[in-house]
């Protein structure tokens, strides 16, 4: 994983991606700083995603604070393994739809140790 991952997709999942945009500010108001500051946030996380290296801290995933939050190594795991992990910023999608990897709480801790 590099972190330049995060901007290797295709033209048209782009376009599928940002979609929805245009969609939200003309179905409400949306101030443009908050436009702006989601999608740095997105950005962001995306590279989190990609850096190949952990930055959260033993524990992280089993946090009552900050279980449902992604992690690098989550990222990864959807990578290296096909068919789980599909959330983008969220693990409790993954753990209401069965697509969590069975290992992933193990391997991150293995990661941190």
């Amino acid at each position: 994983p590099t972190p330049w991952a995060s901007f290797s997709f295709h033209p048209i999942e782009a376009v599928v991606e940002i979609a929805f945009l245009p969609i939200v500010v003309c179905l409400m108001p949306v101030h443009s700083a908050v436009i702006i500051l989601f999608s740095i946030f997105s950005l962001l996380f995306n590279v989190m995603g990609h850096l190949g290296f952990e930055l959260f801290p033993k524990g992280f995933t089993r946090h009552p604070l900050t279980w449902w939050l992604n992690t690098s190594t989550h990222h990864n795991l959807h990578h290296q393994r096909a068919g789980c992990n599909f959330g983008l910023y969220f693990n409790f999608w993954d753990k209401m739809m069965g697509t969590n990897h069975p290992d992933y709480h193990e391997i991150f801790d293995k990661i941190k140790a």
